[in-house]
């Protein structure tokens, strides 16, 4: 189902949502495959709706305060809503699993700045202005902050090994174009950016690609030699 992921959302929200949806957009012909994306992203954008809020909760030391007097703007017209994610923000499951959250984030070895907009959107932008690259260009944007000599030096090597393939393109191709004009292949930029990330921090098992957020994932096949063949996923 679109809503499986939405396990903790009051009822009349999801039927709020369902509705809008259907009046916008037709769903009759939708795929397995665009149904879990939309679920993805209307799950990423509905976390980050609630962290807000939660962000509202905790400026009160008191649950009751924080309930009589720190509803936010956005929710006035909806007092209903604002009680339930009191009573939620509240839960002892709740408090738990923020308290596990909180510690799997300072673990992080990379933190974005990305805000909600998922990394598909933004590498599809990037791709719309020309962007040979679309990945590295992501990276730096999301990542790349004044201060932080990891992601910088990290980019600085995206941006090396860029230069290298697109001068190995133009060799291939006579008589030799400027780079300026040579198109590299369409993945070049993500094989640089896992490259670079997995040599840095070495690859995590599975599907997930560091730094690329759900935008991209590897799907690795069994192969008939003793090597794994890996295929590459893009989300659009």
């Amino acid at each position: 189902m679109l809503w499986k992921s939405w396990k903790t959302m009051p009822e009349e929200t999801k039927i709020t949502v369902r509705n809008q949806l259907s009046t916008n957009y037709n769903l009759e012909y939708m795929d397995e495959d665009k149904f879990a994306y939309v679920n993805r992203l209307f799950s990423e954008r509905y976390k980050q709706w609630k962290s807000d809020m939660h962000q509202c909760f905790q400026k009160f030391d008191d649950p009751q305060v924080a309930l009589e007097e720190g509803c936010p703007n956005e929710l006035e017209d909806r007092q209903d809503s604002w009680v339930w994610l009191c009573g939620h923000f509240s839960d002892p499951t709740y408090v738990k699993k923020a308290k596990v959250n909180k510690i799997n984030r300072e673990k992080k070895t990379l933190h974005h700045h990305s805000g909600s907009r998922p990394f598909s959107y933004r590498m599809e932008a990037r791709r719309k202005e020309g962007s040979k690259f679309p990945e590295i260009d992501v990276f730096a944007d999301v990542y790349v902050r004044p201060r932080n000599e990891l992601t910088q030096s990290l980019h600085a090597t995206m941006v090396e090994k860029r230069q290298v393939v697109l001068q190995e393109s133009a060799s291939h191709l006579p008589p030799n174009p400027p780079i300026e004009s040579v198109d590299p292949s369409e993945d070049a930029g993500f094989h640089i950016v896992t490259e670079t990330l997995d040599q840095t921090f070495g690859r995590r098992p599975g599907t997930y690609c560091r730094g690329m957020g759900n935008a991209r994932r590897r799907e690795t096949e069994a192969s008939s030699s003793s090597q794994s063949k890996t295929k590459v996923t893009a989300l659009t």
